[in-house]
């Protein structure tokens, strides 16, 4: 088995040496590779999937760039953020077949920023603009702005790449054309003359900033997999607690659900960046997608009642001083009152995250927790009652169109369906429908 690891590196390590060989000889300008250059391109060859990657001069000049000393900070913010945004990107890549590699492009995009507007107006970690967000169904009026929805636009990129590959057969040029459109692609295969060309082929038929795309591509992907290789270390952001995801179907207060959740309304907005306003504006036909991050001592009945625009009940306040004994840290304190590091030190006014034996410190707990009481739980009980009632009264089914389908015969299917509803519900223009395409379908219930 050694032997044949053993084999295995050498082979790589030829193979990478020979490429880097052709790559001095076929530049004008001199270029010398180190031994750890043959090492990164072993690394490299390695991390291929579905995608073809390979180390270069043109990767090298990006990826000596991001592990500078310069970048540093930035790319331990990157390494920070995609902790919390790489496991979405990942779900969503699998149940699209789009290859796991690709949630790197987002970091090239955006630097994982939903909120970074381009010069040409694209926005979101996927840097949509408008027309395109447009043709992919991404909803932009007074209220949202889905391009900076994590979830929905890494849905429409997936869409978007699936059919690029379909048409390129390459998932670099998919990813290229993502650069710079389709059509870009397609006239610089026409200049080439090549048939089917790999994106290097196809690379000075491209825009500039299209040649650059890949390579940083290739070295931020390299540079994010190899964290310790290059002594960095993910930064805390203020994404990092753990979180839920609910579909609320009506419009909801967004400050009423951070009280009820004791986060700071900048938090909760820093997890749902696509809502314009502290308004969400869910309805039946059209929920809308809310991240709740969860803190410790998470109360669900005041959740519930944020979530269903129910007054929340003021929650009073004792405090009290604690004596620090031996062998406690702020940790062990947190945990055994109920509260949390930061609040520990935010009321201490304490400047380290560490405290003297003997010292005093105020503490802070919420009286309500103990007096929220039978009433309390009877009014929740009383809004989950009558929430169960409406819903029964009216529901939405998905309808898959088949062959034959026309909006007269489904909504003949479906007790109080109409024509006219199913246009609104749907947005349909016309009276033209696809085979495969899903209808929510009123249905009024007995």
């Amino acid at each position: 088995m050694q032997q044949a690891v053993q084999k295995q590196l050498e082979k790589e390590r030829e193979t990478v040496i020979a490429h880097l060989d052709s790559i001095k000889e076929a530049t004008i300008t001199p270029i010398e590779f180190s031994y750890d250059d043959i090492v990164i391109g072993q690394r490299i060859q390695r991390m291929q999937k579905s995608i073809p990657m390979e180390y270069n001069h043109l990767v090298k000049a990006y990826l000596d760039k991001y592990v500078s000393r310069n970048y540093q900070p930035y790319m331990e913010k990157l390494l920070g953020l995609s902790q919390y945004y790489f496991p979405i990107y990942e779900q969503i890549f699998a149940e699209n077949n789009i290859p796991d590699e690709i949630k790197f492009l987002s970091v090239v995009e955006s630097s994982l920023n939903p909120h970074t507007l381009s010069s040409a107006g694209a926005l979101g970690p996927w840097q949509f603009i408008y027309g395109t967000a447009k043709g992919y169904n991404l909803a932009m009026d007074s209220y949202v702005d889905e391009r900076k929805d994590v979830y929905l636009s890494t849905y429409a990129v997936s869409k978007y790449l699936t059919e690029a590959h379909d048409e390129f057969n390459d998932w670099l040029l998919a990813l290229a054309s993502y650069n710079c459109g389709r059509g870009c692609v397609r006239r610089a295969i026409q200049r080439s003359g090549m048939r089917a060309p790999t994106f290097w082929e196809l690379s000075p038929y491209l825009p500039q900033e299209t040649r650059n795309y890949i390579p940083k591509f290739i070295a931020m992907s390299y540079v994010l997999q190899h964290p310790d290789m290059h002594h960095l270390t993910a930064r805390t952001t203020d994404l990092a607690l753990p979180y839920k995801v609910m579909m609320v179907d009506k419009h909801v207060d967004m400050s009423r659900i951070a009280s009820a959740i004791n986060c700071p309304l900048d938090i909760l907005q820093a997890y749902n960046p696509a809502f314009k306003k502290t308004q969400v504006n869910g309805s039946a036909a059209d929920p809308k997608r809310l991240i709740v991050p969860v803190k410790q001592g998470l109360n669900d009945s005041l959740l519930y009642m944020a979530l269903n625009n129910q007054t929340v009940p003021f929650q009073e306040k004792e405090s009290f001083q604690y004596i620090v004994k031996s062998g406690e840290t702020l940790a062990t304190i947190a945990k055994a009152n109920g509260v949390s590091v930061s609040d520990l030190i935010t009321w201490n006014d304490l400047p380290v995250a560490s405290v003297p034996v003997g010292k005093s410190l105020r503490i802070e707990k919420e009286t309500s927790e103990n007096i929220i009481s039978a009433r309390l739980a009877n009014n929740v009980n009383k809004a989950k009652a009558k929430e169960g009632i409406a819903k029964k009264q009216m529901a939405y089914v998905l309808h898959v169109v088949r062959k034959g389908d026309t909006l007269s015969s489904i909504a003949s299917k479906y007790r109080g369906a109409s024509i006219n509803r199913l246009k609104a519900d749907n947005n349909i223009k016309t009276s033209h429908l696809s085979i495969g395409q899903k209808i929510k379908v009123f249905q009024a219930q007995s």
